[in-house]
């Protein structure tokens, strides 16, 4: 029984941190409606929240087609 439970919690904790291993960092501003990378001259000067990928497209923001190339975006 301590085996088993042994098992499923290091199941767990390696399924938390893979799905974490993928996660992306990007940012949004305050009014804008898609996702940049940091580097992007679209959002150069401006107030930025920094935010991983899929909250980012959770909660309805767009990859944005300079920084994210469409064969990029596909793969996600």
């Amino acid at each position: 029984m301590l085996k088993r439970m042994m098992v499923w919690a290091i199941a767990l904790m390696m399924m938390g941190t893979t799905s974490m291993a993928f996660a992306r960092d990007v940012y949004v501003t305050k009014n804008g409606k898609k996702f940049h990378e940091k580097t992007c001259s679209f959002i150069k000067n401006r107030e930025v929240t920094l935010i991983d990928d899929k909250d980012a497209i959770e909660k309805g923001y767009k990859p944005c087609g300079k920084c994210f190339k469409k064969e990029e975006v596909k793969k996600k």
